[in-house]
């Protein structure tokens, strides 16, 4: 039997750092260096990736809020 791994699509908004900071994730304090993206998950959770990292694993998506598409959702 083969083991196989699944991955979902998943939204997330990030940020490139401009210049050398520290944050708050949910391990403690992280810095930041230059260069790095801080990445917010679905839960407001933030991590910090190098650039190398972020470039291989993530996509940039178009998105247009709803109100510019004249879509309406739910109900």
């Amino acid at each position: 039997m083969n083991t196989f791994r699944t991955r979902r699509p998943l939204l997330v908004k990030a940020s490139q750092c401009t210049h050398d900071d520290s944050i708050v994730t949910d391990v403690g304090k992280r810095p930041v260096h230059t260069g790095d993206w801080i990445i917010e998950g679905e839960n407001h959770e933030q991590y910090v990736v190098d650039d190398i990292f972020f470039q291989r694993t993530f996509v940039a998506t178009p998105w247009e809020p709803a109100e510019q598409e004249k879509k309406q959702y739910g109900c």
